[in-house]
């Protein structure tokens, strides 16, 4: 049996997570297809400034990345963003809303 000590009991226990790949094409690997994934997300201006589409691009992104790990895949090919900015009626003024919807294929390379 093993004995541990003091700094084995309270070392940090951090796993690197994996760096998921996302990409509007393809790679030069083989791969199998697991499933395909849809993400959207949104940003709304605040009072001093206006809706920020980075944002919204950024958050989606995440969500590709989130979906594609929990299905055991190693990157997201062929995505497709769009995009669109709308307005909503808010209490003194209206409000700009960045949109982005994004979809693509979850592989595992081999």
């Amino acid at each position: 049996m093993a004995m541990m000590n003091a700094s084995m009991v309270n070392a940090p226990t951090t796993q690197k997570k994996k760096e998921i790949i996302i990409s509007t094409g393809t790679v030069n690997r083989e791969f199998e297809v697991i499933d395909c994934v849809f993400a959207l997300d949104s940003d709304k201006d605040g009072l001093l400034g206006s809706a920020d589409p980075g944002k919204a691009f950024k958050g989606v992104k995440e969500q590709l990345k989130k979906q594609c790990r929990q299905l055991g895949g190693d990157a997201v090919l062929d995505c497709e963003f769009e995009y669109r900015m709308s307005e909503k009626e808010g209490t003194l003024s209206r409000r700009q809303i960045a949109e982005i919807f994004a979809y693509g294929t979850v592989v595992r390379f081999l």
